[in-house]
């Protein structure tokens, strides 16, 4: 029989296992798993902090706010938040203390004032032996960005022009019939375009931008 000698496992979410791995040895033969993404220390120690919580909200003032709660924390030097504009290269926004040793709800907030295009945020803990562990990605669409600034007028139309105002960053806008065959490809598009119709019937008018895609169903009558 194989028995496993060490076993780590992380958890930053409630009752989650994010990795965990374990090594052991039976008849001369030595077997080492590993279950889901380990950090780059080599064993992962038991997690010092319990995160429940990790949210952003855009507040009045049109910043970006982050909230984040523990459980508990073990030996918790703090958090370190780190931002994205493209959830791959991550620059350094701040850093937050921990609360070193505490097996109480803890509550955190940052607000970032530099808010000004949708963001990537994620928290690296860091413990007071340097090792760390990273949260889940959040992201904060601006709302020049959000996919509801899109709009088609006028729905229905009785001329074969229609006017189109779409998001900032908006990377395409693709005109289809009700067959689902594509008439019309615009390449960065201006921010208030137009689109001619070639003939009455239904159209949809799809966009494309960083945040994701949207489709509206236009009537030339």
């Amino acid at each position: 029989m194989l028995s496993a000698s060490h076993v780590w496992a992380q958890s930053i979410s409630p009752g989650g296992i994010y990795a965990a791995s374990a090594s052991g040895s039976a008849n001369g033969v030595s077997v080492t798993w590993v279950l889901g993404n380990l950090n780059t220390f080599a064993e992962l120690s038991a997690l010092p902090v319990r995160l429940i919580s990790f949210e952003a909200r855009l507040t009045a003032s049109g910043h970006a706010e982050l909230q984040w709660k523990t459980a508990e924390e073990l030996n918790n030097l703090g958090f370190e938040i780190q931002k994205s504009t493209d959830a791959k290269k991550w620059e350094l926004l701040a850093w937050v203390d921990g609360a070193k040793n505490s097996n109480t709800a803890q509550s955190y907030r940052f607000v970032d004032e530099t808010f000004n295009t949708t963001s990537y945020y994620r928290l690296r803990q860091v413990d007071f032996d340097d090792s760390y562990t990273y949260s889940k990605i959040i992201s904060l669409i601006h709302e020049k960005e959000s996919l509801d600034r899109f709009v088609v007028y006028p729905n229905p139309s009785r001329q074969n022009k229609i006017s189109l105002v779409l998001p900032e960053k908006t990377q395409r806008v693709f005109l289809y019939d009700q067959l689902g065959n594509k008439l019309v490809h615009i390449e960065s598009p201006a921010s208030e375009t137009s689109i001619l119709l070639p003939n009455p019937g239904s159209f949809i008018i799809q966009i494309e931008t960083p945040v994701g895609r949207k489709g509206v169903r236009h009537t030339f009558q």
